[in-house]
């Protein structure tokens, strides 16, 4: 192909532009994760602050809308409280292992799929300095998501991180405390374990 000069940096042009456009278009649900967004302030242990938790996207079993988010938060957290979120209700409930549980459900058709979800919480920190995680269970018309796949380096049999990891957030020590670091072992219990 004969091409002249002039229609060399025009084509390169237009082909960089075909796969910027194209990445954008085909962001992949394995970029996406349920996020603890803290907001610019730290998580310290005993104190009271906010969190936000981020869904990105619909389940990615059926690649489809979500009608309800459950956040499960072990026995070591205080108080949860989540705040309105429009066209969206919620309910929060002890359950009988001393953790929480925080249902948000749909008021209408089903959030989109590519369609983020922000719902803002108020939270008692816990009273050590530690990770502790929030399992998330996602629940669509075609099936569920569990968010809770704990973050391990990459093997022959699974990728790091993983399609559906556990959100975790680094609980601070209060100043001048001596507190021992807590870490959460067991995320599929729902409650957050110590461990020295």
């Amino acid at each position: 192909m004969n091409l002249p000069s002039r229609s060399i940096p025009t084509f390169w042009a237009a082909l960089g532009g075909l796969v910027i456009i194209s990445a954008l278009l085909s962001s992949s649900p394995a970029n996406a994760h349920a996020i603890i967004e803290l907001n610019g302030v730290a998580a310290v242990a005993g104190q009271t602050s906010g969190l936000t938790l981020e869904i990105q996207h619909g389940c990615l079993t059926g690649q489809d809308g979500t009608t309800q988010v459950t956040a499960f938060a072990g026995k070591p957290w205080g108080a949860i409280k989540p705040a309105a979120v429009s066209g969206w209700t919620s309910v929060s409930a002890r359950l009988a292992n001393g953790g929480q549980q925080i249902t948000w459900t749909i008021q209408g058709a089903p959030q989109p799929f590519v369609k983020p979800i922000f719902f803002p919480l108020t939270v008692n920190w816990p009273k050590s300095a530690g990770i502790y995680s929030l399992r998330v269970l996602q629940v669509c018309p075609s099936g569920v998501t569990w968010w809770d796949t704990p973050f391990t380096p990459a093997t022959a049999a699974a990728p790091s991180p993983p399609l559906t990891p556990l959100p975790q957030v680094q609980v601070l020590a209060r100043p001048g405390s001596t507190d021992a670091q807590t870490t959460d072992h067991d995320p599929t219990s729902g409650a957050a374990h110590s461990g020295h």
